[in-house]
């Protein structure tokens, strides 16, 4: 198996995946812990050091990159200064923002996460702050969109929508893109839309979405996620469905195919699992643009989601590190 699985890997290299989704600006705010506040009872911090990351669906496009692949977002940025941020950012990685639509008015999406301690004390996330863009984008600038991600899909190996928000990725665009489009790949996951987009090639809830889904369902036992994956699967008209299950691992449903089960890689002790299933649906992409069968791209997904949940925040995956775990 290793030998298999590591040629998929080789073959990541310069695969060009085309991300549609909601970019996020994440902020990292580290104080350094001090005393009780007199004017009310909490705790008083004190600013050392900002950093910025790439989230959401540049999170996708951060491990993407990592991976040796080409990556080609797609998606709105404001033209405010967590948008021009978020563009430093992905120029300063070469990735392309030729294809991103920057809109006057628009809030660009910025979470911002307070972390504290005391001196030679690991910080400490304690509070997040979201400032999210409040209102639906107007049909002209969803046009603007929908040419800039038509114009680009040619060129791409496959099709990775990530939809955070529900402000970017949205049904109208990806019907007109399955008429246009109708035998390129694509790897869907959605916060609370999932049932959106039929006709997605491969759909990644996790359990609370699913769940979320098929309210009808007590989901007492594995049978019950089994029957929903499968139904999920039909209701899609989707090829593939990989449900993420955390310490549970995946649950693999192939259309034509006996659903598997892939226990989780390595320890359950698990340090952090932010970002984990944008790396899944990296991995998952890449694979299928790779020219692997759902199941070896699922376990390369597997590999690398336990991979990645033993390190702090969103941690976008190398190559090499993916090659080196392959048992």
């Amino acid at each position: 198996m290793r030998p298999k699985l590591k040629s998929i890997v080789s073959r990541f290299k310069n695969k060009r995946i085309v991300v549609w989704g909601d970019l996020i600006l994440d902020q990292y705010l580290f104080t350094s812990a001090g005393r009780v506040s007199r004017e009310a009872p909490v705790l008083v911090t004190e600013y050392e050091k900002s950093e910025y990351l790439l989230g959401g669906a540049g999170n996708v496009v951060m491990n993407l990159l990592t991976l040796g692949a080409v990556p080609l977002p797609v998606g709105f940025v404001g033209k405010d200064a967590s948008g021009e941020i978020l563009l430093k950012l992905l120029r300063e990685k070469g990735i392309s923002t030729d294809h991103l639509v920057a809109v006057e008015g628009f809030q660009t999406p910025l979470k911002s996460r307070i972390l504290s301690g005391g001196a030679n004390t690991k910080k400490q996330q304690i509070l997040r702050i979201d400032t999210l863009p409040p209102d639906s984008i107007n049909e002209r600038t969803q046009q603007k969109l929908a040419k800039a991600l038509f114009s680009v899909l040619g060129e791409g190996d496959l099709l990775i929508l990530s939809d955070y928000l529900a402000k970017t990725v949205t049904p109208g665009i990806f019907r007109r893109l399955k008429e246009l489009f109708p035998a390129k790949i694509s790897a869907l996951d959605s916060r609370n839309n999932l049932l959106d987009f039929p006709g997605v090639t491969l759909a990644t809830p996790n359990e609370p979405e699913i769940k979320k889904l098929f309210p009808e369902k007590k989901f007492l036992n594995d049978g019950d996620f089994l029957k929903a994956g499968a139904e999920l699967l039909e209701k899609l008209g989707a090829t593939g469905v990989v449900l993420k299950r955390g310490h549970k691992g995946m649950l693999v449903f192939d259309r034509g195919e006996k659903p598997s089960v892939l226990d989780i890689f390595g320890t359950s002790q698990i340090v952090d699992v932010t970002g984990a299933g944008d790396t899944v649906l990296a991995v998952l992409g890449l694979g299928l643009a790779a020219g692997a069968d759902l199941r070896d791209s699922a376990r390369l997904a597997n590999i690398a989601g336990g991979l990645v949940v033993m390190h702090e925040g969103a941690y976008p995956l190398r190559r090499r590190e993916l090659q080196d775990a392959l048992p």
